[in-house]
């Protein structure tokens, strides 16, 4: 499956993301229906902003890997 298919995916489907901590970032994890998913979130990115341990894939969609 695409890029774009996933995306699509993931906002019909709207599933919820759980996250790890990694050396240099958070890695987040999801299922669809198809597939599972994963996001990597590198802290040079993140700036200020704390990422909540679950959180709606569809906000992650930057990050996908």
């Amino acid at each position: 499956m695409n890029k774009n298919e996933i995306k699509k995916r993931l906002y019909k489907e709207k599933p919820i993301a759980v996250r790890t901590k990694e050396e240099k970032g958070y890695r987040y994890i999801t299922e669809t229906s198809e597939e599972k998913v994963e996001f990597f979130v590198p802290y040079e990115e993140m700036g200020m902003t704390v990422f909540d341990e679950e959180i709606s894939a569809q906000f992650l969609i930057r990050w996908l890997t």
